[in-house]
């Protein structure tokens, strides 16, 4: 069976960007949701328990092809805390992007592109920067993001640096379905200071050290028609694999990651 004329921008991959971009003067509307089960402290009678509540970070963005090869996005970021005492769903801000493809498609023999990132949040500025890596190989794709972020807090007049690499492949077992495997870390090149916040993506809360970095990896799962896409990620933390989650610590055994695409 013949694929339908693909419009829209696949992310086979939920953390991992391709290097394709949208063509011109197209609009694709996505929308992230990262889901996290934490261990969080809820007062009883008998004095505190431990429990597992949810915490969750909703990002919607708005994609425009400028060009064939030169693609601008707009983000708008929510969160919300898991602690039952937390506000509820709370806007952070605001990002902006743009992605351009370098490479030529059937010419280069790795697929090459660029991205640069601003984000404006209620405490802090962020600049991101990505070198976006892919090849594929039949039904085959394989992608690489090498990811540094610099984060300044300019109530404190603090700056954070963060490296987060991603990596994973994909295989479409029919134009409509693909299954896959992806990896991720989160960590700072600076010296880690746990009186001193950074940002988790699209979470202001600590960013370990490089000791003390958080891996995760885990299954993906996409489905796709010309107008959307949906993916699905499911990553297990490695660091500490064997360790119980504890009070306090935003970043969970267990990462979800659900994002739906839609061609405009």
């Amino acid at each position: 069976m013949l694929a339908p004329s693909a419009r829209a921008t696949p992310r086979p991959l939920p953390f991992t960007y391709p290097v394709q971009t949208l063509p011109q003067g197209t609009l694709e509307v996505e929308q992230y949701v990262d889901l996290t089960p934490v261990r969080v402290a809820r007062e009883e009678a008998a004095g505190t328990e431990a429990v597992t509540s949810l915490r969750s970070v909703l990002q919607t963005e708005l994609e425009y092809g400028l060009t064939d090869r030169l693609e601008l996005g707009f983000y708008f970021v929510f969160r919300q805390a898991a602690s039952a005492t937390s506000p509820y769903l709370q806007f952070q801000g605001l990002k902006q992007r743009l992605r351009y493809e370098l490479s030529e498609r059937a010419v280069w023999p790795i697929e090459v592109g660029l991205y640069g990132e601003v984000a404006e949040f209620h405490d802090e500025f962020e600049f991101e920067e990505k070198i976006l890596l892919q090849r594929r190989m039949g039904a085959w794709n394989f992608g690489v993001n090498l990811w540094v972020e610099q984060e300044y807090y300019f109530q404190t007049g603090d700056w954070r640096f963060i490296y987060n690499p991603t990596a994973g492949v994909s295989y479409e077992i029919s134009p409509k379905f693909s299954l896959g495997a992806e990896y991720w870390l989160r960590g700072r090149f600076d010296d880690d200071d746990a009186s001193q916040p950074a940002g988790l993506p699209g979470v202001n809360t600590e960013t370990p050290s490089g000791s003390t970095a958080r891996h995760y990896l885990g299954p993906t799962f996409m489905v796709q028609s010309a107008e959307y896409f949906l993916s699905l990620g499911a990553y297990a933390r490695m660091d500490g694999l064997t360790d119980e989650a504890v009070v306090g610590d935003a970043w969970g055994k267990l990462w979800v990651r659900t994002l739906i695409g839609v061609h405009l």
